[in-house]
């Protein structure tokens, strides 16, 4: 009798223990608190020093039963990626970047790396480029773990470092040296795209599936080192300034690829009035001044239809009375897919040889893309249309690190499932880079369904 009583009261203390356990927390509360510790762990490239954030997902994936693991191409310099098990094989990678782009502190409201939540919005370098969206893509495999849920395909979530500078020593050096330990991959869903709201008012789901190409360059001039006060007839300066005067001024004729008229094709019917029309037929809609001439006025559609060169980078003197004997400016040179970098290259060349500068590739690839029929695809429109959205395939202005994966001829595409406004937008890269919670959680809840409806 003695014992039962005591079995009985073990019983008791430990229902009292299991109902005592906090409730899980609502997924927006776990997205920003997992988001906001992410912020704070500085993976500025360069130097970017990635270990700590690799780290913090390592730990927090087998803290919550996901096997998990580390790699570091070189010390200080490391990426994660980790497995949840589904019901076949040809796995559907989640990728995104662990490191992110310098940010000036006085130029922000909150600190960069304070990860302040304001007004229902999280600040911080990072927050869309890319540690949102790995924020969403973790919390999805844990989302599916937590229910019981077997996904349709094996779930891969793997986060690179060294994307902000070319990715050479992330997803590069993971496709050359460690692919093969992710096993049979079918795709896999990296920064790019995203949700635009049209001038319908409904959901445009921008799914990357080609970008434009970088050709990084670096341009330098020499001249004879001399004291400010007495100056010869023109430095290393003045044929810097020359040259870039000649850069930005040269002949630029606009063109409309193929990719980016299906792309303003697939926008059409989202779009009203005058300009449904002319995006289902851009190459002939351009052909009109005023219409040519409002169209530009938009950066990232005015990028869509032009090669671009931009300077980014300034070096000369350190001090304000001596010539230096050298000065340098790196250019962000951006090719349309079809564009010959090798004939463009040397036009380039040609244009800025009066000037004397030296030309020097820092970075190049060749074009890649990915197919707008693949049952990722589909069941991204299936998501779409939950929500009466339309799915548009796009190109990117920019580059990611999707071309790694594409050349090895893995279907990849770009697409990050948050509803993002033009400001929104513009703040990567920029001062208040910044994501809501009401994203977040929307993000997440949006990516598990995705995985839910792939075959």
């Amino acid at each position: 009798m003695r014992l039962a009583r005591v079995s009985l009261w073990v019983l008791l203390c430990c229902a009292a223990a299991g109902s005592a356990q906090p409730a899980p927390k609502p997924l927006a509360d776990e997205a920003s608190d997992l988001l906001r510790q992410y912020l704070r762990i500085d993976t500025t490239n360069p130097p970017g020093t990635e270990l700590p954030a690799a780290q913090f997902w390592y730990e927090h994936f087998r803290a919550n039963g996901i096997e998990s693991y580390l790699f570091e191409p070189v010390p200080g310099r490391a990426g994660v990626w980790a497995r949840l098990p589904g019901k076949k094989r040809g796995a559907l990678v989640l990728l995104h970047h662990l490191d992110v782009v310098p940010a000036r502190a006085e130029d922000w409201r909150h600190p960069p790396f304070a990860a302040v939540e304001d007004n229902g919005f999280i600040y911080g370098r990072g927050a869309l480029d890319a540690k949102g969206l790995g924020t969403v893509q973790a919390l999805a495999l844990l989302t599916l773990r937590r229910q019981g849920i077997v996904p349709p395909r094996d779930m891969i979530f793997l986060a690179t470092p060294d994307e902000e500078t070319g990715g050479r020593l992330g997803a590069g050096w993971f496709v050359e040296q460690r692919l093969s330990e992710l096993g049979p991959i079918a795709f896999v869903l990296n920064e790019g795209g995203h949700i635009r709201p049209a001038a319908s008012g409904r959901l445009a789901f921008e799914v990357a599936v080609s970008e434009k190409v970088p050709l990084w360059l670096r341009l330098t001039a020499t001249g004879k080192a001399g004291h400010g006060s007495v100056p010869p007839p023109d430095t290393a300066v003045t044929r810097l300034i020359d040259a870039l005067a000649r850069l930005q001024h040269r002949p630029r004729t606009w063109r409309v690829v193929e990719p980016v008229q299906a792309y303003f094709a697939a926008l059409a019917p989202l779009q009203v009035g005058t300009q449904r029309e002319a995006f289902l037929d851009l190459r002939r809609a351009l052909q009109d001044d005023e219409f040519r001439a409002q169209f530009l006025l938009d950066p990232t559609q005015s990028a869509l239809v032009h090669d671009t060169c931009t300077p980014t980078v300034l070096a000369a003197s350190e001090k304000t009375n001596v010539i230096p004997a050298t000065a340098s400016a790196e250019v962000d040179c951006r090719l349309l897919p079809n564009t010959d970098a090798d004939q463009f290259l040397e036009e380039l060349q040609g244009l800025l040889k009066e000037s004397g500068v030296h030309v020097e590739v820092l970075l190049r690839f060749a074009p890649s893309a990915s197919p707008a029929d693949t049952e990722l695809f589909h069941a991204l429109q299936s998501v779409a249309e939950r929500e009466g959205g339309v799915v548009v395939p796009s190109v990117l202005a920019g580059f990611t690190d999707s071309h790694y994966f594409r050349e090895r001829g893995i279907p990849t595409y770009g697409f990050a499932p948050f509803v993002l406004t033009d400001a929104e937008r513009r703040t990567v890269h920029g001062a208040n880079e910044r994501i809501s919670v009401d994203n977040l959680r929307a993000g997440t809840e949006r990516l598990v369904a995705l995985i839910r409806a792939l075959p």
